[in-house]
């Protein structure tokens, strides 16, 4: 709860930051510029994470709130902690099943998570492996980690492209396995 609170508040106070919020749109606008979909792909695609996000966080059953969604070209995939015994998977995938525009439904899940500040950090240093690589361009994929575990998700050009990803997410030290969900245009 601790560490929610604390990611909240530095949201909240980089939205006041003009530098973090200068950055932070340059860094849309790059991400958009550089993706491989259409403009309204993008769009219908961030509308059903919206939309799945918000079921999620409206679901009476605990846990599904807490639960990563990524969507391209509506496949959408589902990441995080779900505990052994808990209904929060089915009732994810159930509610991403019934969201207009969903053509298929991915998870990745794990029991548990020993420590998000440890998942965050190897989440940074693949981000800025992925920057350093010039022959990447970052803002087509999407990085999750969730107890050491990485997930990716995106679309690239071609399938060499997406072992590249795959490859850089692997060389960081702390990585567990690696789980690609790109897609190749």
């Amino acid at each position: 709860m601790r560490t929610v609170l604390l990611m909240m508040l530095a949201v909240s106070l980089a939205g006041c930051n003009p530098y973090v919020a200068a950055v932070s749109a340059v860094s849309q606008t790059y991400g958009v510029a550089t993706d491989l979909r259409s403009v309204s792909t993008q769009a219908a695609d961030a509308g059903i994470e919206a939309s799945i996000t918000t079921a999620l966080l409206a679901s009476p059953v605990q846990g599904t709130g807490s639960l990563s969604v990524f969507c391209r070209r509506g496949v959408v995939v589902l990441a995080g902690v779900v505990p052994r015994g808990s209904s929060a998977g089915t009732a994810a995938v159930r509610i991403a099943r019934e969201t207009s525009g969903v053509m298929r439904v991915e998870t990745f899940f794990v029991r548990t998570q020993p420590s998000s500040i440890t998942d965050f950090e190897i989440k940074e240093k693949i981000k800025a492996t992925l920057i350093a690589d010039p022959q990447l361009v970052e803002g087509r994929v999407d990085v999750g980690v969730y107890a050491g575990h990485v997930v990716l998700v995106g679309v690239v050009g071609s399938w060499q492209k997406a072992d590249d990803f795959i490859e850089d997410a692997r060389s960081v030290d702390g990585v567990v396995s690696v789980r690609s969900y790109i897609q190749v245009q």
